[in-house]
Order: structure tokens, then C-alpha cells, then sequence
């Protein structure tokens, strides 16, 4: 019982059994027309026989040959001669237009009659009429003289035949439409269950793929023939669903070991400083204070590892905003006098000689000002740090729908292993792995995300011995060209 209700809640015996009912439904409705129409058909055929025997019978009785001399004799002549051309089985009642019985062959017997209204039907409508009395046929018949203007009955024949030949003939088309029907509704069973299985198959194939992606394998897919109907719809989403879920799983593994590395890069980088400041202070603890010349010399070199933490920290927390997309104030300003002030204000070790190739005409962009405030500064430092000395020019475009910076200087360079990784955060090039010849590594990797995050975009172009040159775009102010 276990196995037949679990079938029974599978879709495809629902379906297969929900198209049966109908079918049967359907089935059931169509035999039950028949069976009315046969029914009427065939006590129509049987009525139209007998008015035919009655036809023929009074031709035979106007002859004159077998006509009696009394009336009574005349009326049982003219019965059995009706009864002789029905059949023995007929019984036959003739009445007067009153209702009176005038004679009934075979004689005794006991006709059933009709009601009378039928009856007065027959008189008055001068048509025949039948009814079913109990399980016989009872049909009535005018039987008139020729009249000049009408014509007038002057008797009413009633022939009655028990119903047992028509009720054979409809139980053994009943029987015939249930056998057929039987066999039809077992046919569309199987045929119901081999289509619905056929069509139901990529919905099992869709099932085990939803079972492999529980259990981890992220490159499950149905890999189903493509197809137009709903289940290649549900099929072509479902794949679809699964390549997002892969695609997020990646970027949340991608995020979290990002996470780890930049925590542990981080961690590295503060406990230098901090290892570096816990050291001078023991050393002033042992008795460098004693010796002004050391303490100076110790405090000084506090005082620069204080200061490079507080950098690191600055950028950390920078780094931090971004990563939290912290909420930026754009606003409308031109870009090529905010770059020139910046210019002009400078940073520490900056060149004697920084040009600017900026246009006279303004270029409004729509950006954070301090963000670019931070970029600009970022890009000058890392310029004095690796390219000391060395002539900066600063340039501003008008690039399509953006503006674009572009930064170059005429330093070393970068080497071509170096240069894919200048963006990545604590990353220092091979020249520059040392914390006295370079900072942290997150200069670089603040203007990449600072820009992006203004909607713009930022890259790199560096040769060894040919200089660098760092370009940064910011979206355009609306309406600006």
C-alpha cells in the first residue's frame, strides 16, 4: 500500500490518471447519448413497423374478401389481421372513440393501455401516439373513414409489444460500449504513463542536478537539449540559477581569502612598527637615556616608525571605507583647477619641476573632491618615492563621456614582472622590498579603488628606463562635453 500511495503522488501517475478521469468522463457522457439516441431510434423503428402493419392490414380488410357480416365480426377481423402482419408477439385493442374496448386479440388476453391523455391525443390530433407501459410498447393508431372536409375517426387501434427485443439490443451495446471502453481507458493508462514518463524525464534530470549542487559539485547542470515548452524554459533558468550560484560561491571564496590575505599582510605590516617602537623603548629603558646622543637618536627613530603607523593606519582605514563602499558626496567642480591647487600645494620630496598641460576651457567632472584629492596626492607621493627627482608632467583630456588625468614621470620604471601586480595591496616591486626604499604597498591599490568607486577606471604604462605613466578617468558632469 506504501508503494501504490507513493505512486499515486508522483506527478506522472496525477497527470496519466487526471487525463483517465476525463477520458472515462468523456466516455461515459458519449455512451449515455448513444444509448438515448439508440433508444428512441429503435422504439421510433418499431412504431413506424407497426403503423406500416396497420396500413397494410386496413388495405387488406378494405378489400371486402375477408370482411364479416356483423360488426363485431369486422372489428376481430380487422385485429387479427393486424396482429397476423406484426407478429405473434403483438397484442392487439381495438376502441371506440369513447374509450370503449370493442375487441382484443388474442381474445382474454389483458393489453396494457394508454393513459388517457395520450389516448384523447390520438383523437384529437388524429396522429399516433406511444408511450412505455411497465415494460411494454403500447403504440395507438387513428383509424378513420374518408370524409369530403374532414377526417373523422371512427376507432383507435392499440398494438402493444413487450420491450424485451429493443432492451436486448441496447444491454448488448451497452455491454459492447463497456468492454470498449475498458480496453480504450486501459490503452490511454499506458499510453499516459509512457508519454508523462518521456515528458517528465528532464524533470528527474533536473532533480539529480539539484541534488549534486546540494552536495557541493557547483558545476552540476542538467544539460538538457535545448527545447521551447515550459520544462526547457525551467531547464534554461535553472541552469542559469546554477552558473550565478557558482559565480557567487567564487566571488565570496575570492572575497574571504582576499579578507585573509589582506589581515595577514596587514598584521605583518603593523607588528613591524610596533616591534620596531617596543625595541627603542627598551633600548631608552637600559640606559640610553642617560646618553642624549642616543636618546635622539632613539627618539628620532620612534618618532619616524610612529609616524610610518600612522600612514599605514590612514590607509588602512581607507581601504576599510572602501571596502565597506562607504557613502561618497559627489559634486559638479572643474577638474583642471582642483589639479592645478593640488599641484601647487605638493607633497613632501616633491621635484622643482612639475608641468601642467592643462586646458584653458574648464572640465567639469562629477566626482568626490576628496577622493580625487587623495588620489592625486597618492600617485605624487609614489612618484617621489620611486622616481625621485625626476620631471612629472600632469595632463588633462576630455575622453568621450569622461575626463582623463594622465600622470607621467620620467623615472626608472617599472619592470614588465612588476607591472601586472602595482595594484594589488602590500605588493612592492623587487627594487623596492625594503621599507626604507618604499611604503607599505597600498598607495596604488587606494587610487584604484577611490577611482572606481567614482564610476571611472585607472591604469599603468611603464618600461624600464622610459618612465611611467599612471591615467585615471572620472565621469564627465551631465551636460558637459
Amino acid at each position: 500500500m506504501g508503494g501504490i500511495g507513493r505512486a499515486l503522488r508522483s506527478l506522472r501517475w496525477r497527470l496519466t490518471l487526471t487525463y483517465l478521469v476525463l477520458i472515462a468522463v468523456l466516455l461515459a457522457g458519449l455512451g449515455a447519448f448513444q444509448y438515448v439516441s439508440l433508444r428512441h431510434s429503435l422504439i421510433d423503428a418499431r412504431v413506424n413497423a407497426l403503423e406500416g402493419d396497420l396500413l397494410a392490414a386496413q388495405k387488406l380488410y378494405a378489400s371486402g374478401e375477408l370482411t364479416s357480416a356483423t360488426a363485431a365480426d369486422k372489428v376481430r377481423t380487422l385485429g387479427t389481421l393486424i396482429r397476423s402482419a406484426s407478429g405473434q408477439s403483438v397484442t392487439v385493442a381495438l376502441f371506440s372513440p369513447r374509450g370503449i374496448l370493442r375487441a382484443v386479440i388474442p381474445a382474454g388476453a389483458a393489453p396494457p393501455q394508454l393513459d388517457p391523455g395520450t389516448f384523447d391525443g390520438v383523437i384529437s390530433q388524429e396522429v399516433e401516439q406511444h408511450e412505455i407501459v411497465g415494460s411494454d410498447l403500447v403504440a395507438g393508431f387513428p383509424v378513420g373513414v374518408a370524409d369530403p372536409t374532414v377526417l373523422r375517426t371512427t376507432a383507435v387501434v392499440e398494438v402493444s409489444e413487450p420491450m424485451t427485443p429493443i432492451d436486448d439490443v441496447l444491454h448488448g451495446d451497452v455491454a459492447g460500449l463497456a468492454l470498449g471502453g475498458g480496453v480504450l481507458l486501459l490503452l490511454v493508462l499506458l499510453i499516459g504513463l509512457l508519454i508523462t514518463s518521456r515528458s517528465l524525464r528532464p524533470l528527474r534530470r533536473l532533480t539529480v542536478t539539484a541534488g549534486e549542487l546540494a552536495d557541493g559539485d557547483l558545476r552540476a547542470r542538467s544539460r538538457l537539449v535545448p527545447r521551447e515548452d515550459e520544462v526547457g524554459q525551467l531547464a534554461t533558468a535553472f541552469d542559469h540559477m546554477a552558473d550565478r550560484i557558482e559565480g557567487a560561491f567564487a566571488v565570496q571564496q575570492e572575497s574571504e581569502n582576499r579578507v585573509r590575505r589582506f589581515i595577514a599582510d596587514a598584521s605583518h605590516e603593523l607588528r613591524t612598527p610596533v616591534t620596531a617602537l617596543s625595541g627603542y623603548i627598551d633600548v631608552l629603558r637600559r640606559g640610553a637615556a642617560q646618553s642624549p646622543e642616543a636618546m635622539n637618536a632613539a627618539l628620532g627613530m620612534m618618532a619616524g616608525e610612529a609616524d610610518r603607523l600612522r600612514v599605514l593606519v590612514l590607509d588602512l582605514l581607507a581601504l576599510a571605507r572602501l571596502d565597506a563602499r562607504s557613502q561618497q558626496k559627489p559634486e559638479d567642480f572643474d577638474l583642471s583647477e582642483a589639479l592645478g591647487r593640488l599641484l601647487d600645494e605638493g607633497v613632501p620630496g616633491m621635484p622643482e619641476r612639475v608641468d601642467g598641460d592643462l586646458p584653458p576651457s574648464p572640465v567639469i567632472v562629477h566626482c568626490d573632491h576628496s577622493a580625487l584629492t587623495t588620489v592625486v596626492r597618492n600617485l605624487l607621493v609614489n612618484a617621489c618615492k620611486y622616481a625621485p627627482g625626476a620631471r612629472q608632467v600632469w595632463s588633462v583630456r576630455v575622453d568621450g563621456n569622461r575626463a582623463r588625468v594622465d600622470a607621467h614621470d620620467q623615472g626608472p620604471g617599472i619592470p614588465a614582472s612588476d607591472l601586472p601586480h602595482v595594484f594589488e595591496r602590500f605588493y612592492r616591486g623587487e627594487k623596492t622590498r625594503t621599507r626604507e626604499e618604499g611604503g607599505s604597498g597600498l598607495g596604488l591599490a587606494i587610487v584604484m579603488g577611490l577611482v572606481r568607486a567614482q564610476g571611472g577606471d585607472v591604469a599603468i604604462a611603464s618600461a624600464e628606463g622610459q618612465g611611467t605613466t599612471v591615467t585615471f578617468w572620472l565621469p564627465l558632469a551631465r551636460g558637459s562635453a
